[in-house]
């Protein structure tokens, strides 16, 4: 088991996403970013400025200009093929301080595939756990499986995905708008939303963070229930080939 082991009118189309991002819930509608929210833009020219570290396996991150608007500062990440059961990675981390069940966070980023991008086998967003007690990082996973977005939840031990239920696609050659809201939590105390380009393409209530009960069921171990770590970009490349996509835009907040 996985378990155990501003351009004000190009990114106006963005705020009306973050804006449908806060209207999910009824706890989330009335609340704001936590003064600790973070907003990179990708306009300074340092490799991963603002994040805790970019996270590099056979891949590169650098900076790049918007092939569709030139004069935008963006960033370009290329993962490495999947090679003897390891995956290519480059993203960026955010390290936060350790958020309980209840918490409830939004994740956004652009993306934008070159033609003839893979759009499968790739993880986008990681929401984990670097200090719970296990060196797995559990946590859950945004994962794009034939050009359509799910939840990956094998980490924290639960075989069962959150599978879209809106055939919205993502494609290559185009920018994509896209928001990931989770309300850590147990059963149906959990609940993950995914956005693209503003429209709900997933909805589901489950367990969203590691639980003391799953771990329990394999192993002796005490362990915490919480998420510290945001990672965005490829965090994994399962392809056989090389994959690379252009980041900007890439947003977190605690509500």
């Amino acid at each position: 088991m996985a378990l155990l082991k501003c351009r004000p009118r190009r990114r106006a189309g963005f705020i009306l996403a973050v804006a449908a991002g806060l209207a999910v819930g009824s706890t989330a509608a009335a609340s704001q970013c936590s003064a600790d929210s973070r907003h990179w833009r990708f306009d300074d020219a340092g490799e991963g400025r603002g994040f805790a570290h970019v996270q590099l396996q056979r891949g590169a991150a650098v900076p790049a200009e918007d092939p569709l608007h030139p004069g935008n500062q963006v960033a370009r990440l290329t993962a490495g093929p999947k090679q003897k059961g390891k995956v290519g990675k480059a993203d960026y981390v955010h390290r936060f301080q350790p958020l309980q069940a209840g918490s409830v966070v939004l994740m956004q980023a652009r993306f934008y595939f070159p033609p003839g991008t893979p759009l499968n086998s790739l993880i986008l967003m990681d929401l984990e756990c670097a200090s719970c007690g296990l060196d797995t990082n559990p946590g859950v996973r945004l994962y794009l499986r034939r050009g359509m977005l799910r939840v990956d939840r094998s980490k924290i031990g639960i075989k069962q995905a959150f599978l879209p239920s809106v055939p919205h696609m993502m494609a290559a050659g185009v920018w994509h708008e896209l928001s990931w809201q989770v309300t850590l939590g147990a059963g149906e105390q959990g609940r993950s939303v995914v956005r693209l380009d503003g429209e709900v393409v997933s909805d589901a209530r489950g367990t969203t963070v590691l639980t003391q009960e799953v771990v329990s069921r394999h192993m002796d171990v005490a362990v915490q229930e919480q998420a510290d770590r945001f990672q965005v970009g490829v965090t994994a490349n399962s392809n056989p080939q090389t994959v690379e996509l252009l980041l900007d835009d890439v947003r977190f907040c605690q509500l």
